[in-house]
């Protein structure tokens, strides 16, 4: 299996040390690109190019080993989108409204603007990324082939 394949391909199998590489060795790129050009427009580039391989690509996979659809990742990235609306929305309506966002006025906000909807949203995250980060490592997958290819190491060693 080819690196580009490996980080940007949803299909096939991987087990959980597959899953770690191909969660972290986006980050770690990202770092020396980010390290090495100091520019704006290259990170932001390749932060949302590493995110189909740590959002999507890799976590579906890890899901395909243990025998089920990676479609059970959307349950938890609609409880990440939920948490982010809600911290947004809190954020923005403590900094003066979406106007005062975007045009350069000054942050006005407080310890006091942040409530509880903008810090509920932030706990959302808090309490699901543990619980998806739980079942991708330490379920394990299922032995041999299944209905998404052959057994996780047996991809590797074609």
């Amino acid at each position: 299996m080819g690196a580009v394949r490996f980080l940007f391909d949803p299909r096939g199998r991987i087990g959980r040390r597959q899953l770690f590489v191909g969660l972290f060795l986006p980050f770690l790129l990202l770092a020396a690109i980010v390290d090495a050009f100091d520019s704006a427009a290259l990170s932001l580039a390749f932060w949302l190019a590493s995110a189909w391989p740590v959002f999507v690509a890799t976590p579906w996979k890890r899901m395909h080993d243990m025998g089920r659809t990676g479609r059970w990742n959307l349950v938890f990235y609609l409880f990440y989108a939920i948490g982010f609306a809600f911290f947004l929305s809190e954020y923005v309506s403590a900094e003066g409204g979406w106007g005062a966002l975007f045009d350069g006025v000054p942050a006005e906000t407080t310890s006091q603007d942040l409530t509880a909807s903008g810090m509920g949203g932030f706990s959302t995250v808090l309490i699901f990324l543990p619980i998806q980060i739980a079942w991708l490592y330490f379920i394990p997958g299922k032995r041999g082939p299944n209905d998404y290819g052959p057994g996780s190491l047996a991809q590797f060693e074609e």
